[in-house]
C-alpha cells in the first residue's frame, strides 16, 4: 500500500509566494527605472545633437544670405498675426528688413532652415537673435558690434546661475538656441499650444523666457534641489559674435 504522504505534492506557502512577488517587484521596478533613465538620456542626447544641427543650419543661412534668420513668431502680438504664428517660417518685417517689431525671440524657424519642427519632448525649440545680425538690408560686417546687454528681446549674455552670483559663460552672444527640456515648462508644443507655465520658484528657467538679454545654462536639477534657482533642465547653446564672424571670414563671406 502506498504511503499516503507520497501522494501529497508540496506547493508554495503564502510567505514564499509573497517573497517571490516582492523580489519580482523589485527587479521590475529596477528595470523600469533603468529603462526610463536610458530613454531620458537618449532624448537629451538627441536634443543636443539637434541643437547643434540648428546652429550649423543658421550659420549656413548666414553664409548664403549674409544674415541670420529671424525667429518664427510664437504668439500673436502686433505684426505677428495668427497666420504667422508657429508656421516655421522666419518672420522678417518687410518694412524695415529686421525681425517683426524687433521681436527677436520666438520659435526656431524650422521650415526656413529645413529642419524638424520640435525637440525630443514635442516642443518647439526657442530662438533669440540680435537684430543687427538678422537685418536683410544692412548686412552685418566685421565692424558690427553687439547691442547693449539690456536691450529688449535681444540676447547678449550667458551665465551659470548655480549660486547667488551668476558666473559669466559668454558675452557678445548674437543668437541663443534652446530646448525647454523634459519638463517643458514655458515651451510651446508642436501643436502651437502653450505648455504649463514655469513655476515661480524656477528662477533660472524663468530667466530663459523673459525676453531680455540674459540667459542661463547650468547642470540639470530636480524640483527638490536646494539650489536657489530650483528645478532646471533647459538645454542652451549659442552663437557668439566672434564665432560667427570667424566662420564668415573663413567662408569668404566677410573681408
Amino acid at each position: 500500500m502506498r504511503d499516503i504522504k507520497s501522494l501529497h505534492h508540496k506547493g508554495f506557502t503564502l510567505i514564499e509566494m509573497a517573497v517571490v512577488l516582492v523580489i519580482v517587484g523589485i527587479l521590475l521596478g529596477s528595470f523600469i527605472g533603468t529603462l526610463t533613465s536610458r530613454i531620458n538620456v537618449t532624448k537629451k542626447s538627441d536634443a543636443l545633437s539637434e541643437l547643434e544641427e540648428i546652429k550649423q543650419s543658421m550659420m549656413a543661412h548666414a553664409f548664403v544670405n549674409g544674415y541670420l534668420p529671424c525667429p518664427d513668431c510664437d504668439a500673436v502680438a502686433g505684426a505677428c498675426t495668427a497666420a504667422l504664428v508657429g508656421d516655421g517660417i522666419a518672420d522678417h518685417d518687410v518694412g524695415n528688413n529686421r525681425c517683426i517689431l524687433d521681436e527677436a525671440s520666438g520659435n526656431v524657424p524650422w521650415v526656413t532652415l529645413g529642419l524638424g519642427r520640435g525637440d525630443s519632448w514635442g516642443s518647439h525649440y526657442r530662438y533669440a537673435v540680435q537684430n543687427e545680425y538678422a537685418d536683410s538690408d544692412t548686412l552685418f560686417s566685421l565692424s558690427t558690434i553687439t547691442v547693449d546687454p539690456f536691450s529688449i528681446n535681444e540676447p547678449n549674455f550667458v551665465a551659470d546661475a548655480t549660486g547667488a552670483t551668476p558666473h559669466s559663460l559668454a558675452d557678445n552672444v548674437v543668437a541663443i538656441i534652446l530646448s525647454h527640456g523634459s519638463n517643458g515648462y514655458g515651451a510651446i508644443n508642436v501643436d502651437n499650444i502653450a505648455n504649463p507655465a514655469i513655476p515661480a520658484a524656477n528662477l533660472d528657467e524663468l530667466e530663459n523666457t523673459d525676453n531680455d538679454a540674459d540667459y542661463y545654462m547650468r547642470p540639470e536639477t530636480s524640483a527638490e534641489t536646494t539650489i536657489a534657482g530650483k528645478e532646471f533642465d533647459d538645454i542652451v547653446i549659442w552663437i557668439s559674435e566672434y564665432e560667427l564672424k570667424a566662420k564668415m571670414v573663413e567662408a569668404g563671406k566677410l573681408p
